[in-house]
C-alpha cells in the first residue's frame, strides 16, 4: 500500500508492525514529535511517542494485532516532549499485520475552547455584576439622602447573598443596623457585635477578616461568625460610612463575590459624590436655603404649573449697618437665623430662596393674595420677636417684604417678579418694615 497519500494529512498518521515499531509518519506526525525520519523508521515505537494514555502507560496490546477499524476514542494523552494534551484516534488494520493510527491532536481545540468558556463565563459575571447594579441603581433612584443610599446597598447585599443583618456605621459612630425581613430572627444574637463594631478604629480600606484577624479587631468569640466584611465607602466632604457585613458560615464566606461588592461600592460612593455636588449646585452654602440659580428654574416652572401664585420678596432692613456694626461674622450670623427662620415656611410647594446678599424669595402657590400677605405677616413678627446671639450682644432685625400675583394674561415672568420688587422698594421707601402688594 501506498501511504505516500497522507503526506499533506493534517492529522497525525502513523503506520506501525505488530510489535508496535513505527515504518510510517506524515509530515504532521514528524511535526507533533519534533524528529525526522531518520531518527524514528524501524527504530523508534509507539511507546516512545505517546508516553501514557488516560494517565496511564502506553499499553502496546491495545494498538497491536487489531482485527477490524476501532471507532473513534477521545483520550488525554502525554507525549514524548512531556506535554499534556487532548486527542481523539482510531485504528484501522492493513496487509502484513501492519497497523493505521489516525491521531487528531485537539490540544489547541480544547484550550481555545476552554479560553472561549472562560471568557462566556466572565462575561456573564459582568451581565451579572450589571443587572445586579441596575437593580440596585433602581432601589436608589428616589433616594436623596445618603445614609438611606448606603441603607439601601445593604439590603441588596442581604437579599442577594442570603444573609440576615448588616451594620451602618457614619463618621460620628453611630451604628444603624439593616436586617433581612426572611431571617429577622438573627438580629437579637447580633447586637453585642454591633456594639463591638461601634468601638473598632474606622477602616480606610475593603476588608474581610477572619480567623485570628477577626479574633484580633473583635477581642473576643462571637458565635455564629465565621468571617466579617468591612467595607468603606468615602465621598468627598462629611458623607463617610462604613458597611459591617457579619458572614455567618465558611460557606457564606467563600460565597460571597467580594469584586462584584466592591464593585457596587464604589458606584454608591460615586452616586453619593454626585449627590453632593448637585446640592452644592442648588443650595446657598450660608443659609442652607435654595440659592438664586435655582430660584430661577422653579420660577419658570411654576409659572407654567400652577394657575394661582404669587410671589414674596423680602430683605433685611439696615443689613450694612449690621455688617459695619458687627463686621462680616456678625451679618452672617444674621443671614443664618434668618435661612432657619424661613427654611420652618418650606413645604412640599412653597420654595424658599436666597436670592440675594441679604434678599430671600418665597414662591406660594395656591393661595390667595390674602392668605399670602397673612403668610407674610406670620413671617415678619416672627423676625421681629428674634434675638440673635453674637459676640456676647443681642442682634434684633426686622425685614421689608413685596408681594406680586402671577397674571399670565397681563405681564411676562420677567414682570411678575419686577412688580414684586418694585414692590418691596416701595417698603423700604416708605419706611420698611412693612408689606406691600402690587
Amino acid at each position: 500500500m501506498d501511504f505516500s497519500l497522507f503526506d499533506n494529512s493534517f492529522d497525525i498518521v502513523i503506520v506501525y508492525d505488530e510489535n508496535g515499531v513505527i515504518k510510517y509518519g506524515n509530515s504532521a506526525f514528524y511535526l507533533f514529535a519534533s524528529l525526522t525520519p531518520a531518527r524514528v523508521v524501524n527504530k523508534l515505537d509507539l511507546k516512545k511517542i505517546f508516553y501514557a494514555i488516560d494517565e496511564a502507560p502506553l499499553n502496546l496490546s491495545h494498538f497491536t494485532n487489531i482485527k477490524e477499524a476501532t471507532s473513534i476514542k477521545v483520550v488525554s494523552f502525554k507525549s514524548k516532549n512531556n506535554e499534556n494534551g487532548l486527542g481523539q484516534y482510531a485504528i484501522v488494520p492493513v496487509e502484513k499485520n501492519m497497523q493505521i493510527l489516525f491521531f487528531k491532536d485537539l490540544t489547541i481545540e480544547e484550550d481555545l475552547h476552554r479560553k472561549y468558556r472562560r471568557e462566556m463565563s466572565l462575561k456573564d459575571k459582568k451581565i451579572e455584576e450589571m443587572d445586579s447594579l441596575i437593580e440596585l441603581l433602581q432601589s436608589t433612584r428616589l433616594v436623596k439622602e445618603p445614609r438611606k443610599i448606603i441603607e439601601e446597598f445593604i439590603k441588596h447585599l442581604l437579599n442577594h447573598f442570603g444573609i440576615g443583618i448588616g451594620f451602618l456605621k457614619d463618621l460620628k459612630g453611630e451604628m444603624f443596623k439593616v436586617v433581612n425581613p426572611k431571617q429577622i430572627g438573627l438580629m437579637g444574637s447580633y447586637m453585642p457585635l454591633m456594639q463591638r463594631i461601634s468601638q473598632l478604629e474606622s477602616f480606610k480600606k475593603y476588608a474581610s477578616l477572619e480567623g485570628s484577624d477577626l479574633q484580633e479587631q473583635l477581642k473576643t468569640f462571637y458565635a455564629n461568625l465565621y468571617s466579617l466584611v468591612i467595607i468603606p465607602i468615602y465621598s468627598q466632604g462629611k458623607d463617610c460610612y462604613e458597611v459591617f457585613i457579619p458572614l455567618a458560615t465558611k460557606e457564606k464566606a467563600e460565597s460571597f463575590d467580594h469584586q462584584k461588592v466592591i464593585t457596587l461600592a464604589e458606584q454608591m460612593k460615586l452616586l453619593i459624590q454626585n449627590m453632593v455636588l448637585e446640592k452644592l449646585s442648588i443650595f446657598d452654602d450660608l443659609t442652607k436655603l435654595h440659592n438664586s440659580r435655582f430660584f430661577r428654574e422653579k420660577l419658570n416652572e411654576y409659572t407654567n404649573h400652577f394657575e394661582k401664585l404669587n410671589l414674596i420678596l423680602l430683605d433685611i432692613d439696615f443689613f450694612k449697618k449690621i455688617n459695619d456694626s458687627y463686621g462680616h461674622p456678625g451679618g452672617d450670623a444674621v443671614l443664618i437665623e434668618v435661612g432657619q427662620i424661613l427654611k420652618s415656611y418650606q413645604d412640599k410647594e412653597i420654595l424658599v430662596s436666597r436670592v440675594g446678599g441679604e434678599e430671600f424669595a418665597i414662591l406660594v402657590p395656591d393661595q390667595t393674595l390674602d392668605e399670602t400677605l397673612n403668610l407674610a405677616s406670620k413671617i415678619s413678627e416672627q423676625i421681629k420677636k428674634t434675638v440673635i446671639p453674637f459676640d456676647g450682644k443681642d442682634i434684633k432685625i426686622t425685614m421689608s417684604f413685596g408681594i406680586s400675583n402671577w397674571n399670565p394674561e397681563k405681564f411676562s415672568v420677567r414682570d411678575f417678579y419686577k412688580k414684586a420688587d418694585e414692590a418691596l422698594y416701595e417698603s423700604k421707601a416708605n419706611g420698611r418694615d412693612r408689606i406691600t402688594i402690587l
